[in-house]
């Protein structure tokens, strides 16, 4: 009888850790599903996204049900997910010379807003004082596929963290090494995520899969130009980090991107190294700044263990973005083939 009830017992664990998608545990971290124009728990602000630059995503259909497991931090063979590359060219979207959030908007807010300032500062590890210089650093883009993150609300004077996946689509300022920083639609500050296990929750998108989601790893060295992907013609466009479409470019076929290479975890367009996560349960501040981002700190560890390096958002290291560009034969001769969208 006592064998029986033993074998139930570890059974019924066995099946926990399957269900919570092998978080190790009865009782799985909840992962906030959050549709492009959806506030989100406890939002810093208003709205600051720009709707004519962001995709025209919205929620539909059950996708996963009240909850679904959240994928294993490489993927499964077959989906886009994993972890991405933030330096990789086309991860992220965008409509050239249009930026997807208004920074001085965010700005004022958060300089009439000394509480709210001072928690949101906290996040990004800098001083409240510099949040205006941080935010003009900061590089607005639009998502191109469901990714996850560690999103922070507001509640008595603190900054509140917890998981969330974003929708492709969600209008987002990142860092000069790609990774998010800034949720546009709230005001948010964002870091990487805490771990790859938990449960999703929340409005589920059509196109929602748990292995589409993807984890930005930070570029090896920061960036000069972002090459984004305009969501109205599908070509490839150089933002300059910190810039707000005023001084969009072609992206250069000749281009090496972003200094920083290496293979997708999964299958799909971009490209990337291991996951980086802050601690679990607590906010994280962005890694080692660069010139351009005072009093900028801390670091993010992957969930695997590894280390991996944040940087502020005005570092001017690192070389241009681009594009390659292929060939195809025909009839005995060849001409060169359009540059494709990752």
């Amino acid at each position: 009888m006592l064998a029986g009830a033993v074998l139930v017992v570890g059974l019924g664990v066995a099946l926990g850790v399957v269900a919570t998608g092998g978080s190790g545990g009865s009782s799985a971290q909840a992962v906030e599903m959050q549709p492009v124009a959806a506030s989100g728990q406890k939002p810093f602000t208003d709205s600051v996204a720009n709707g004519t630059a962001s995709a025209s995503a919205s929620p539909s259909g059950s996708g996963p049900g009240g909850s679904a497991s959240a994928p294993g931090a490489s993927g499964s063979s077959g989906a886009s997910g994993g972890t991405v590359d933030g330096g990789q060219p086309g991860l992220y979207g965008g409509t050239r010379e249009v930026a997807s959030c208004d920074v001085p908007k965010l700005s004022g807010y958060l300089a009439a807003n000394t509480d709210k300032a001072k928690a949101w500062a906290g996040v990004e590890g800098i001083d409240s004082s510099q949040i205006d210089g941080y935010l003009h650093g900061l590089t607005p883009v639009v998502l191109r596929q469901d990714t996850r993150v560690t999103n922070h609300g507001y509640q008595s004077g603190q900054a509140t963290p917890y998981q969330a996946v974003l929708q492709s689509g969600t209008a987002v300022l990142v860092d000069s090494q790609g990774v998010p920083r800034v949720r546009c639609a709230c005001g948010n500050p964002l870091t990487p995520p805490s771990g790859t296990g938990g449960a999703y929750t929340g409005p589920a998108w059509s196109s929602f899969h748990p292995d589409g989601v993807v984890t930005v790893q930070p570029a090896a060295a920061p960036v000069n130009q972002i090459v984004l992907v305009d969501q109205a013609t599908g070509r490839q466009f150089d933002r300059p980090v910190g810039g707000t479409g005023g001084n969009d470019g072609s992206a250069s076929p000749s281009a090496s991107g972003s200094g920083s290479s290496g293979s997708h975890s999964g299958t799909g367009p971009p490209s990337g190294a291991s996951s980086s996560a802050p601690s679990s349960g607590g906010s994280s501040a962005p890694s080692s700044g660069g010139p351009g981002s005072p009093g900028h700190s801390g670091s993010s560890g992957s969930p695997g263990g590894g280390a991996g390096s944040g940087s502020a958002p005005g570092a001017s290291s690192g070389g241009a973005s681009g594009h390659a560009s292929s060939a195809g034969a025909s009839a005995g001769a060849s001409k060169a083939a359009g540059s494709g969208t990752p």
